[in-house]
């Protein structure tokens, strides 16, 4: 019970998040039974994960992706595969950040690089600022469900289960999800009276624009082909990415100079420094709900509700998308996959059908205020309020909740890749 009344407390006066952790950690371990080099072991262990250099590795190279000339080309290529229909812009943006996604494994990273390039297009083209933040921001959470993804990866961790097979199992999810989202975009174009882009659809200007762009379409394949063929792990695979947007932006297309990898460099080290002390310290906060009984105790109370396996994965999903609200997405993963595994495997659930729900809901949370990561990334860039983002976006987090239903409810929807290929 201390341990959740500190961590609300800690949450309330504005701690860091990893503060509000590790404190509440400390202060639940007062009187009990613990050693005192129990937190600081089990930050380390959190700490010393050799795939954790796999999600700074694809972080990497997404930081370094835009100044290349990478992302650019991506966007071209989507811009011939749409051509004029309505709502067109939109599209484009949901399928630049779809192709991206297969490059960075982040969300916030997603919206930034293609936002940044197609929000100012969208405004100029009649836009209201606020739906072309909303649609930004929506299809930058496809980073982390369109593999390689860093969530997928902390949770294989976690769950001691095939990062492999959790990237395999996010394609048809990714797919279908970014298909929603063109759907809705396309309908709230209509309602308001956005056209298409001025380019008509053909084959001729698309197939020219893939050929244009095969050093940079090049980039998923390598990192995903190496992973499935066995070539490399995926964090192996994370620094073969790197390698290769060096080689692309350095050599081919001629566009990335030192002070761009200088800043790539930085903002690198500082996503890894707050990453892996927030995986650290969930760590060991998971390691005290364990103790304290906490997956037996939600175990109770969620049979008591229902033992069918649909209707446990929904309350899941309710309870991490109410926990987007105010919690990071990699803290969420490492703090909350080991209180829902048991139960979910006492059910015969696949740990991949439940990380490939954990990966859906924690996309909803960066949509959703105070915290959301990617309403604060959109709104920077159009100078809008968060609230008004939040609220344009609310059409496509329905979206997402479709989605998380197909996931709960049709497991083969989920498996089908990775039984087939693994």
């Amino acid at each position: 019970m201390l341990l959740v009344i500190s961590f609300v407390v800690f949450m309330l006066l504005g701690l860091p998040l990893f503060g509000v952790i590790g404190l509440a950690s400390i202060i639940s371990m007062i009187g009990m039974p613990f050693p005192m080099e129990f937190i600081p072991q089990n930050l380390y262990t959190g700490m010393d994960q050799f795939p954790l250099i796999a999600t700074i590795g694809f972080v990497m190279a997404g930081f370094l992706m835009e100044p290349a000339g990478i992302t650019g080309e991506i966007i071209e290529v989507a811009k011939k595969a749409v051509g004029n229909i309505r709502g067109g812009l939109a599209m484009v943006t949901i399928l630049a950040c779809m192709i991206f996604a297969a490059l960075s494994g982040s969300g916030p990273a997603t919206t930034a690089a293609i936002g940044s390039i197609m929000i100012p297009g969208m405004i100029a083209a009649g836009y209201r600022k606020d739906d072309a933040a909303a649609v930004s921001a929506t299809g930058g959470t496809l980073g982390i469900l369109i593999p390689p993804s860093n969530p997928m990866i902390i949770y294989g961790v976690v769950a001691n289960t095939s990062i492999a097979g959790l990237f395999m199992a996010g394609f048809i999810p990714g797919f279908v999800l970014t298909s929603l989202m063109c759907i809705t975009a396309y309908c709230i174009a209509k309602k308001r009276g956005y056209q298409g882009t001025n380019e008509k659809f053909s084959i001729v200007g698309l197939c020219k624009a893939i050929w244009d762009g095969k050093w940079a379409l090049a980039t998923p394949a390598i990192i995903l082909g190496g992973i499935y063929w066995g070539v490399f792990t995926p964090t192996e695979a994370a620094e073969v990415g790197v390698l290769w947007t060096l080689f692309v932006g350095l050599f081919v297309y001629r566009k990335l100079t030192w002070k761009n990898i200088s800043s790539a460099l930085i903002r690198t080290s500082a996503f890894a420094g707050s990453a892996t002390i927030l995986v650290g310290v969930s760590m060991a906060f998971s390691r005290l709900l364990t103790l304290y009984h906490i997956p037996q105790t939600v175990g109770a109370f969620l049979g008591s509700i229902s033992t069918d396996p649909t209707i446990t994965l929904l309350l899941i999903a309710f309870f991490i998308f109410l926990c987007g609200f105010v919690a990071d997405t990699l803290a969420m993963v490492v703090v909350l996959a080991p209180v829902f595994l048991p139960i979910t495997n006492a059910l015969g659930i696949h740990p991949i059908q439940l990380g490939i729900l954990f990966v859906v809901c924690c996309e909803t949370g960066f949509l959703t205020p105070p915290f959301g990561a990617n309403l604060f990334i959109t709104m920077k860039i159009t100078d809008v309020k968060l609230e008004e983002v939040a609220l344009r976006a609310f059409p496509y987090l329905l979206a997402m909740w479709l989605l998380i239903i197909v996931v709960a409810a049709c497991p083969d929807f989920v498996m089908f890749l990775p039984r087939l290929l693994m």
